[in-house]
């Protein structure tokens, strides 16, 4: 559904700047300059605060569903309204001559942190074992809206990522999780 700019706004530049909030606040002598192209980061950052400036790499990318992503997006265009975790039934017939179906359900609170998770892992999966710049860092975007501080709190987020991301073969010199109702980020040093 996004394309282009408007595709890099929402998926790079956005969640780069909530990085930039937390990891950063409002500090000058940091640049954040974001990358359009085909280049292994999304972002450069320039440290002026030493003598000579350093600069830092950030690869970006989110937790999401994929195409499902689109097709609730579809939904919620045309019927104004969509159940955000229930099932993306794929299946047109001539009669309906509707791409999707996604039925009016309820998903427990439990099952959607669990969701999330899951593609925040899956995300992760996706970087294993590709090589990066040195001082390269990996920014996981994902959804941190309500209900998931109230289930997931720092300390079982920290021992999820300890547990299942930090032991793959990612090739960078940190991992932040940033999410986008802007309330969650966490940091770790990969030590490879």
């Amino acid at each position: 559904m996004q394309k282009g700019l408007v595709k890099q706004l929402v998926e790079e530049i956005g969640p780069l700047a909530i990085f930039g909030m937390h990891k950063y606040a409002d500090n000058n002598q940091i640049l954040l300059q974001p990358v359009i192209g085909n280049q292994p980061y999304d972002a450069v950052v320039t440290d002026l605060r030493t003598k000579p400036a350093s600069q830092t790499y950030i690869e970006i990318t989110q937790s999401h569903e994929g195409e499902n992503d689109y097709w609730r997006r579809c939904e919620l265009l045309k019927k104004g309204y969509v159940f955000s975790y229930a099932a993306v039934i794929k299946a047109s017939t001539k009669k309906t001559k509707m791409p999707v179906s996604i039925p009016p359900e309820a998903t427990s609170v439990e099952e959607r942190v669990q969701k999330e998770l899951e593609r925040i892992l899956a995300a992760a999966k996706g970087k294993e074992g590709k090589d990066y710049p040195a001082n390269t860092s990996l920014i996981i975007f994902f959804d941190d809206t309500p209900p998931f501080q109230e289930v997931i709190d720092n300390k079982k987020l920290d021992s999820f990522v300890n547990k299942t991301i930090l032991n793959l073969d990612l090739r960078f010199s940190a991992f932040c999780l940033v999410g986008s109702g802007r309330d969650v980020f966490r940091e770790f040093s990969i030590n490879k």
